[in-house]
C-alpha cells in the first residue's frame, strides 16, 4: 500500500518541514508508574527487548506483558517528547487509531445481547436511504457483514482522502463526510463474500449506534470506560480534549532517520475523524479492557465465541496487515503455531498493539510513538517480530 502514496508524500513534503507540535505536561503518576519490576523473573529480558527496538528506530516504546505463569510486567524505553527529552514512561496516554474498532464490536456485541439489533440485520433498518443509496452495496450489507469487512465497500483512507487532509486547514470531518470518500465508487466484491478492510464499514457501524444509543462516542463512555473504571482512556472529540501526558507523535517520513514531530496531525486524526477514531489511553487501561473482553465480563462467551470465529483473509490482506484472519471486530494473529486475538492500531505517527492469548493467558499491549501508516520498517517490527520476541521470552 505504502508505494501508492509516494506521490502523497512528495506532494505534501514541504509542509512537513514546517509541522509544529502542542506543549503537554508530563503524565500525572499513576500505578504503573510507581511499581518497579525488577522483580519479575523476565524482566532484564524485556527489558532489553524493547531497548533493542528504540536503538533501531522506534523513538519511544511501551509494552505491557501479562501471563498466568509470571505475572505482569510493564516497561518502557526511548522518549515520549524528544524536544524536551521527556522519557516514554508506562503512564503516558496513547493513540490507539484502529483498537477502536474493537471497542464498537463491544458495543455492538452488547447490542445484540439486549435484543436491540441482530447480526443478521440489514444495514438499511437503522440508516437512511439517502446516505446508502450513494455507498457500493451500501442498501445490500448486514451489521454482521460490516463486523466482518466483508461488505465490498471500499476504504475511506486512500489517496483522495490523504491529499485532502495534508492541504487543506480543516482537519475535522463528520462521519458523512468521511462516507463522502467512498460514494459512487465501485464495489471491491459482492456483499458477504471477499474480505477487504475498510474504515467505512465501522463508520457506518458508529451511525448505527448513533440510532439506537443517541451518540456512539458516549456509548463508549458509558458502556466500556465507565463500566470498567478506565481512569485513564479519553474519547476525543475535538483536539482539545488530548490529555495531558499524551505521548509526542513522530515520522520517518523518507526512511532515512530524520524523525519530524507530526503531533497536531495525529491529535487532528485521532478527533477529527468521526467514527472512525477517538480514543487515547494508556497501557495499564488497555490491558483492563482486552482482558474483560476476554473473560466475559463485557460480552457473554456465547457472543464472544461469534467474534472469535475467525474467517481467512486473502494473502494479499495478510500481507498488508500482519493477520492471519478476521472475526467480528477481532484480528486473529499467527506469527509462530500460537494464536492471539485482539487488534493493531495503524496511524501516521503512532502504532499499537492489543493482543490476547487464550491457550496461553497472556496478554500483550504495546504502544509506540513512530509512525506505521506510511513505514515499511516500523509496521512488520511491531506488528509481527515484537510478537515473536515476547513468545520467545514469554514461554
Amino acid at each position: 500500500m505504502k508505494n501508492n502514496f509516494i506521490p502523497i508524500l512528495l506532494g505534501f513534503s514541504a509542509i512537513f518541514l514546517f509541522a509544529c507540535k502542542k506543549e503537554y505536561s508530563s503524565p500525572e503518576n499513576n500505578n504503573y508508574c510507581s511499581m518497579s519490576y525488577v522483580t519479575h523473573p523476565k524482566n532484564s529480558q524485556y527489558q532489553a527487548m524493547i531497548e533493542k527496538y528504540t536503538k533501531d528506530g522506534f523513538v519511544g516504546l511501551t509494552v505491557l506483558i501479562d501471563d498466568s505463569t509470571n505475572g505482569l510486567w510493564i516497561g518502557s524505553s526511548g522518549y515520549a517528547d524528544i524536544e524536551n527529552k521527556v522519557k516514554m514512561s508506562p503512564c503516558h496516554y496513547h493513540h490507539t487509531a484502529s483498537i477502536y474498532k474493537t471497542y464498537l464490536a463491544t458495543i455492538i456485541m452488547q447490542l445484540v445481547e439486549e435484543g436491540k439489533l441482530k447480526l443478521e440485520d440489514d444495514l438499511a433498518s437503522y440508516i437512511t436511504m439517502d446516505i446508502l443509496d450513494k455507498i457500493p452495496n451500501g442498501t445490500d450489507v448486514t451489521i454482521e457483514n460490516l463486523l466482518q469487512h466483508r461488505t465490498g465497500i471500499p476504504d475511506i483512507f486512500e489517496a483522495d482522502f490523504l491529499l485532502d487532509f495534508f492541504n487543506k486547514s480543516e482537519k475535522s470531518y463528520s462521519i458523512e463526510t468521511l462516507l463522502g470518500y467512498v460514494n459512487k465508487k465501485k464495489a471491491l466484491s459482492q456483499a458477504g463474500t471477499e474480505f477487504f478492510y475498510s474504515d467505512a464499514n465501522f463508520a457506518l457501524l458508529s451511525m448505527v449506534i448513533n440510532n439506537i444509543e443517541g451518540d456512539y462516542g458516549n456509548a463508549i463512555k458509558t458502556r466500556i470506560f465507565k463500566a470498567l473504571n478506565l481512569q485513564e482512556s479519553v474519547f476525543m472529540n475535538t483536539a482539545d480534549d488530548a490529555p495531558g501526558g499524551l505521548a509526542d507523535s513522530y515520522w520517518d517520513r523518507f526512511g532515512d532517520g530524520r524523525i519530524e514531530n507530526v503531533s497536531d496531525w495525529q491529535i487532528d486524526f485521532t478527533s477529527g475523524l468521526k467514527g472512525t477514531d477517538g480514543i487515547v489511553t494508556t497501557a495499564g487501561d488497555m490491558k483492563q479492557f482486552i482482558q474483560a473482553l476476554a473473560n466475559g465480563t463485557l460480552v457473554p462467551d456465547s457472543l464472544l465465541s461469534k467474534m472469535t470465529a475467525f474467517s481467512d483473509v486473502p494473502e494479499s490482506e495478510q500481507q498488508k496487515h500482519g493477520i492471519t484472519g478476521y472475526g467480528l471486530g477481532l484480528m486473529k494473529v499467527n506469527v509462530s503455531s500460537d494464536t492471539w486475538y485482539g487488534h493493531f492500531g495503524n496511524h501516521i505517527g503512532s502504532g499499537a498493539v492489543a493482543l490476547y492469548n487464550p491457550a496461553r493467558k497472556i496478554t500483550l499491549v504495546a504502544f509506540e510513538n513512530t509512525g506505521t501508516f506510511f513505514s515499511d520498517k516500523i509496521k512488520p517490527q511491531l506488528y509481527n517480530q515484537l510478537i515473536r520476541d515476547v513468545e520467545a521470552i514469554a514461554y
